[in-house]
């Protein structure tokens, strides 16, 4: 069970993270950069005050599963990131093509 405001927090930024990777699978990144500022609030009240030793086990599973979901939501905005960088990239080479070609001016 859990009590005390640290775990509240620690639990619900652990829910975030969860929420964090749909959304960055869904390639929101506007929400996930809201999401990912009401994690740190979550985690730094979480640790605003000393953690009891009796709740130290359950504290280290969330952390660890939080780190868990992180390094996994790195990899997810990491295609996403490539994903923008080809679409740029594919643009930017239309650009130019109707450039040389005296295209207009993208009407």
């Amino acid at each position: 069970m859990r009590t005390g405001q640290h775990m509240e927090d620690l639990g619900a930024a652990l829910a975030v993270t969860e929420e964090m990777m749909s959304v960055a699978r869904d390639e929101d990144w506007d929400k996930l950069a809201a999401l990912e500022a009401r994690r740190q609030a979550l985690i730094r009240s979480a640790f605003a005050q000393p953690i009891p030793d009796a709740d130290s086990a359950v504290v280290a599973a969330d952390i660890r599963r939080i780190q868990a979901l992180t390094r996994d939501l790195i990899t997810v905005i990491g295609r996403g990131r490539d994903r923008i960088g080809d679409a740029l990239d594919t643009m930017a080479k239309g650009r130019r093509a109707r450039s040389a070609y005296g295209g207009g001016c993208g009407r």
